[in-house]
């Protein structure tokens, strides 16, 4: 079986686009466009997140030969 990314982002996206719209009007009937615009991204990045494990980069070794 081969996951369907596309269709898993998509709804990370939905949910968390839905999500932080409700969140930005939670304490707040006018937040700004900014609030509005962090509460998304905050709870998209955080859907995507419980999906899919990041892991760091590793770090490249240099290996220096005697000469």
């Amino acid at each position: 079986m081969t996951p369907n990314h596309y269709a898993i982002i998509t709804e990370c996206v939905d949910i968390g686009t839905r999500r932080g719209v409700q969140r930005a009007f939670k304490h707040t009937d006018d937040p700004s466009l900014d609030q509005i615009e962090q509460a998304v991204h905050d709870a998209v990045m955080l859907e995507i997140c419980e999906k899919y494990y990041f892991t760091a980069p590793k770090e490249e070794t240099i290996e220096f030969s005697e000469l």
